[in-house]
C-alpha cells in the first residue's frame, strides 16, 4: 500500500510539474492587457518579414497595428531581400528558384503583386540586392548536401540562366552574401573562416583583397552610406570594425556580452546591437566607434531567454522605437525614447506594442518612410 501511495504521489506530481513546463511559453507570450495593441501615432514604417512552415512573407505595419499584406510563398524559402521602397522582394528557395514579388504599394493599400520565378540551381541558400538596384547575387549549391559553394550574379529583373553575368566558386560554405549600399560590391561571409571575400559586380571579378576578421563572424552589416562594415564576433564578445575604403579592420570594441542581431537608425549615425544570450543592447557611435550606451530590455524576452533572445532587431525612422524579433512567433515594440539617451543611465525601454504572428520569421526589414493612412 505505501509502496502504491508513493507511486501515486510520483505521477500526481510529475504531472504537474510536466503541465507547469509546458504552460510557461503560453504563459510567456500572452499579450499584456492596454498598451499592447494599441497603433504607433505618427510611424511609417513598412516591417517584411519572411517565415517558415508555413512559407509566407507579411508586411506589417506598426503605425496601424495591422498587417498590410500576407502573401504565400511558392516553394520553402531560404532568405529574402526587399528594395528599399519595399516595392519588390526578391526570394531565394531551398529548392533552387529565385521568386521575385512586385507589389504596387501606394498610400491607401497593397494592390496584387505580380511574381516572377526561375529555377536558378538545385539548391538555393542566400540573396542579396547590389547597390544600383541592377543585379542580385544568389549563394547556390548541390542537393548532395545543401551547401552553398558557389555565387551567380543575375540581373534584378531578368532572373534566367541565360541573361546571366557572372558565376564565382568560394573556399568553404557560404554563411551569407551582403551587398554594399552605394557601391556595387558585393561581401561574402564565410561560416567557417575569419575571411570576407569581396565581388566587385561592376566589372564582375572576385577582388584579390580580403578582409582578415580574425574570428568567424556571426553576423556583418555595412552602414547606409557604405564607409564602415561590423562584424558581430560572437567567441571574442566584441564588434570588429572595417574601413571598407581600405578593406583594413580597425581596433575591436569590446561589448562584454557575444553580440548577433545589429541594425542602424536610419542615418547610420548609430548601430544597435543585441546580445546573442541575453536581453543587453549597446549602441554603438559610428562617428567614433564607441559605445554610447547599453540597456536591458524588459522581462518579457528574459522571461524565455533560453530559447528567445533577440534574434533579429530594426530601428524606426525617428528612432523613437526598437523592433524586437525574439526566436518566437511575436513581435515586440519597445519605445527607447529614454533608453537611447546617454545622459539617462536608468532609462529602460517601454513595451508599446504586440503582434503574434503566424509563424517564427527568419528574416526581417525595415522599409522607412511610406504614408500610412491613419497611423
Amino acid at each position: 500500500m505505501r509502496d502504491r501511495t508513493v507511486l501515486l504521489q510520483t505521477a500526481l506530481y510529475g504531472g504537474i510539474l510536466i503541465l507547469a513546463v509546458l504552460s510557461f511559453p503560453l504563459w510567456a507570450m500572452r499579450k499584456p492587457a492596454g498598451v499592447m495593441d494599441k497603433t504607433l501615432a505618427g510611424n511609417s514604417d513598412l516591417l517584411y518579414f519572411a517565415t517558415d512552415a508555413p512559407d509566407t512573407f507579411i508586411v506589417y505595419s506598426p503605425g496601424l497595428h495591422k498587417n498590410r499584406l500576407i502573401l504565400p510563398a511558392s516553394e520553402r524559402m531560404a532568405d529574402m531581400i526587399v528594395s528599399p521602397d519595399g516595392k519588390v522582394v526578391w526570394t531565394a528557395t531551398k529548392s533552387g528558384y529565385v521568386d521575385r514579388y512586385a507589389i504596387p504599394v501606394d498610400s491607401t493599400f497593397f494592390t496584387t503583386p505580380v511574381i516572377s520565378r526561375q529555377k536558378i540551381a538545385p539548391v538555393l541558400s542566400t540573396i542579396a540586392l547590389s547597390g544600383d538596384r541592377r543585379f542580385v547575387a544568389v549563394g547556390y549549391g548541390t542537393s548532395e548536401d545543401y551547401n552553398s559553394r558557389s555565387i551567380k550574379i543575375l540581373p534584378a529583373d531578368k532572373l534566367s540562366l541565360a541573361d546571366q553575368l557572372a558565376e564565382f566558386h568560394v573556399a568553404g560554405d557560404i554563411q551569407s552574401i551582403v551587398a554594399h549600399p552605394v557601391e556595387n560590391y558585393f561581401y561574402v561571409i564565410n561560416s567557417h573562416s575569419d575571411r570576407v571575400r569581396i565581388i566587385n559586380a561592376d566589372r564582375f571579378v572576385l577582388e584579390p583583397e580580403i578582409i582578415e576578421l580574425g574570428s568567424s563572424p556571426g553576423n556583418f552589416i555595412i552602414d547606409p552610406k557604405g564607409k564602415w562594415g561590423y562584424g558581430a564576433m560572437n567567441a571574442r564578445k566584441n564588434i570588429t570594425p572595417v574601413d571598407l575604403d581600405s578593406n583594413q579592420t580597425a581596433e575591436p570594441i569590446p561589448l562584454g556580452f557575444p553580440p548577433y542581431a545589429m541594425a542602424f537608425n536610419a542615418d547610420g549615425s548609430r548601430l544597435y546591437v543585441a546580445s546573442r544570450d541575453s536581453a543587453t543592447v549597446a549602441i554603438l557611435d559610428t562617428g567614433t566607434n564607441t559605445i554610447v550606451k547599453t540597456f536591458d530590455l524588459p522581462p518579457r524576452v528574459q522571461g524565455l531567454l533560453e530559447f528567445n533572445f533577440p534574434e533579429m532587431i530594426g530601428v524606426s525612422s525617428d528612432e523613437k522605437y526598437l523592433y524586437v524579433m525574439p526566436k518566437r512567433p511575436e513581435l515586440v515594440v519597445y519605445d527607447i525614447t529614454d533608453a537611447r539617451d546617454p545622459s539617462k543611465p536608468g532609462a529602460k525601454p517601454v513595451m508599446v506594442q504586440s503582434e503574434v504572428l503566424a509563424a517564427t520569421p527568419f528574416y526581417m526589414a525595415v522599409v522607412r518612410g511610406h504614408t500610412v493612412p491613419g497611423a
